[in-house]
């Protein structure tokens, strides 16, 4: 069974407008003449990094959670990680994230996306194979 957290329509437009912003305004300061480019490489990377930041929040804000008897396929946005069903310990609630948490061997805790917290007791069923 597979669970999907959605991106917010709000916070992917309110993204894309910083986007725009700023590289608007990086492509207006750089073409209106007022600083060279080879001046200005601080202020070049930090707009840079700015833009990094907003595409890494709005591919953080989606993700899938998959669970089959083989085990769990958590996708965050960003990376997807594959954890066997024999490592997974359990899977609790997450109050603070109002979702579900894999509990790992040796104690690590994976989010599972998309996942609410009424479903843990659906994933411990899909994990052993019912």
């Amino acid at each position: 069974m597979t669970w999907v957290r959605h991106r917010p329509i709000a916070l992917s437009w309110a993204l894309l407008l910083a986007f725009v912003a700023v590289l608007g305004a990086t492509v207006h300061r750089y073409t209106a003449g007022g600083v060279r480019l080879g001046d200005d490489v601080l202020g070049l990377v930090l707009r840079l990094l700015v833009l990094g930041v907003v595409v890494a929040a709005y591919l953080r804000t989606g993700g899938s959670t998959t669970a089959s008897p083989e085990g769990l396929a958590v996708h965050d946005g960003i990376r997807r990680v594959e954890v066997p069903a024999a490592r997974v310990t359990t899977v609790v609630e997450e109050p603070t994230r109002n979702g579900a948490v894999a509990v790992l061997e040796g104690g690590r805790r994976l989010a599972l996306p998309g996942v609410p917290a009424d479903a843990v007791r659906e994933v411990r069923r899909r994990l052993r194979g019912r």
